[in-house]
């Protein structure tokens, strides 16, 4: 898989959850709806173009970061 960059390949939006995950580790929507400030459906939007991108994983219904999110985090 390609590298993330998060400059051109995410929106704000996008950036801003991937952060909250970086710092979370683990989430449901609902939490990164509170860390972050967007609503729900917004954080659900951004959490299925993070996890086309490969920067999430989802696991009963809680959110991680993979380690592609991790790099692409880092550059935010």
């Amino acid at each position: 898989m390609p590298c993330l960059e998060p400059d051109k390949n995410l929106s704000e939006a996008a950036k801003k959850v991937l952060k909250a995950l970086s710092e979370l580790k683990e989430a449901t929507k609902a939490e990164l709806a509170e860390k972050t400030g967007l609503d729900t459906p917004v954080i659900a939007r951004k959490l299925r173009e993070l996890k086309e991108k490969g920067a999430a994983a989802e696991a009963d219904g809680k959110f991680k970061i993979t380690e592609d999110g991790i790099e692409a985090a880092k550059k935010i």
